[in-house]
């Protein structure tokens, strides 16, 4: 691709309409790229069927532009990024689920919940009752996860 092609698409390509942007934002902070977000993640789900071994774990996309949920993290290698929360396959490190921390969202439809136990209830609603082992690190770590996942038929492993 030519540099003037990749400028003309750069100018051009858009993922909403920018016209009801502020509007939306009022409700949902990552509504600039939701549609876009949501549709990758469903394909995800769609194209792969996961190993019987999962791993749930956050990653921050390092990211130093201007964004009201921009992460810092001291402990990472790259320090200021967005924070993302996945579930992948042990085996062939496929993603399946992926969901942005976009910190409290406002009141609204796309309030959640962000607490390490909600986080893993959301991202494992794929397999729930399907009998395949999670392995989570000891951020998402807790006894009632534990029990609450060995009700729905998964195993629960975690690391340090």
């Amino acid at each position: 691709m030519s540099e003037k092609r990749f400028e003309f698409l750069m100018r051009y390509i858009r993922f909403d309409d920018i016209r009801g942007r502020e509007e939306r934002k009022k409700f949902d902070k990552i509504t600039h790229v939701r549609w876009l977000f949501e549709s990758f993640i469903l394909q995800c789900k769609q194209s792969y069927s996961l190993s019987e071994f999962v791993t749930i774990d956050e990653e921050l996309q390092v990211f130093r532009g201007r964004c009201s949920f921009r992460q810092y993290i001291p402990s990472k290698p790259a320090k200021y990024g967005i924070k993302i929360f996945a579930m992948v396959d042990n085996i062939s490190y496929f993603t399946s689920n992926m969901e942005i921390y976009a910190g409290k969202q406002p009141d609204g439809p796309f309030s959640i919940d962000n607490s390490p136990k909600n986080v893993v209830h959301r991202l494992i609603q794929p397999i729930r009752n399907t009998g395949r082992n999670v392995t989570i690190d000891n951020w998402f770590t807790s006894v009632p996860l534990a029990d609450e996942l060995l009700n729905q038929k998964l195993t629960l492993l975690w690391y340090p």
